[in-house]
């Protein structure tokens, strides 16, 4: 008797056990397969050290703001966002996009949310100034968020921009 050959007796059918052992064995790599699936699913894409920094900008010339550079080997992805808010000013200006392209979204005159809406490359950097002037007292305060599915080991995620009508800080 073959091991694919099937046996009748008194109605019913019967397999070799070398059958039933080889359907087992092409089950188990199958299940293996779908079980690994939801963790490989729920595991995030590590964007690496992307960096969030303030600058203070030059005066008369570019407005202060902040710098988001994306690690050294992989690119930031659509949907990572900034929120900046402002304190010491009662707006706290328009803000540009250079290096870049991204949505700026008035939250309220002292908030600002950018959203990247194309992929910074790997190593590139993308700028966000506002019409602020160092020559008024203020304090910028940045944070950026990775969409689902992302994160950024050793990454920077905030940065801030101080002014005291004489002297600008930034880091």
């Amino acid at each position: 008797m073959s091991d694919l050959t099937e046996s009748r007796s008194e109605g019913r059918r019967t397999y070799s056990r070398r059958s039933v052992t080889r359907a087992a064995a092409w089950s188990v790599p199958a299940v293996a397969v779908v079980s690994a699936a939801p963790a490989f699913a729920a595991s995030a894409v590590d964007v690496g050290a992307f960096a969030l920094r303030g600058s203070c900008g030059t005066l008369g010339l570019l407005g202060p703001g902040f710098t988001l550079q994306a690690g050294p080997t992989t690119p930031l992805p659509v949907g990572t966002s900034v929120i900046i808010t402002g304190s010491g000013v009662a707006n706290i200006g328009v803000f540009s996009v250079s290096g870049g392209t991204a949505d700026v979204q008035v939250l309220s005159p002292t908030s600002r949310q950018i959203t990247v809406t194309s992929a910074v490359p790997a190593g590139a950097t993308i700028a966000f100034r506002t019409t602020l002037s160092i020559s008024v007292a203020f304090q910028l305060n940045a944070v950026a968020t990775l969409p689902s599915g992302y994160s950024g080991t050793g990454a920077k995620t905030a940065g801030n921009v101080s002014s005291t009508l004489i002297l600008c800080s930034a880091n």
